[in-house]
């Protein structure tokens, strides 16, 4: 007769355990990364530029201020592609980022218009997250300002000094 005891323990799975140093050191670079496309952040706005890829006809990237602090800004990062209204199954996500810059990190705390707030989820869960949803919301960001860093172009008139003087 078979030991139903080992069996059942083999099944188990071992559960997540975030590595807290790894997703720090991930927030941390997306600030300077989110820094060096939005360098007017503490005065401007909003930022927008544009992005194209290899296979697609280019995506404008627009940055938001929501809400400055005096330590913490929230901003609001938006994509939009004229292949979405050609394709309504490609959509971009809409991300909130919260920014800190006495701690020189920003951290995904909205996506999708869901908010991320555990390190860890239990599988299964009501909503159907992963259990290192955080820590993969917070990688696709770096991935999308990395994105941004390489393919990003300015949509600002540039003034060549070719006018004529009056």
């Amino acid at each position: 007769m078979p030991n139903k005891l080992k069996n059942t323990t083999l099944t188990r799975r071992k559960r997540y355990v975030p590595d807290l140093a790894l997703d720090m050191a991930e927030c941390d670079t997306n600030y300077v990364r989110l820094m060096r496309l939005f360098p007017e952040m503490h005065s401007a706005p909003d930022r927008t530029f544009g992005v194209r890829g290899q296979m697609d006809d280019g995506a404008v990237v627009t940055i938001s201020i929501l809400e400055r602090c005096r330590y913490t800004t929230m901003v609001e990062v938006q994509v939009e592609s004229d292949e979405a209204q050609e394709r309504p199954w490609l959509k971009w996500p809409f991300i909130e980022v919260r920014v800190y810059h006495d701690l020189q990190s920003a951290e995904v705390v909205r996506f999708e218009r869901h908010r991320v707030a555990k390190y860890r989820y239990d599988v299964p869960n009501q909503g159907m997250y992963q259990p290192d949803e955080k820590s993969q919301i917070n990688r696709f960001f770096g991935e999308l300002l990395t994105f941004c860093l390489a393919h990003g172009y300015s949509m600002d008139p540039i003034d060549l000094g070719n006018s004529p003087k009056s």
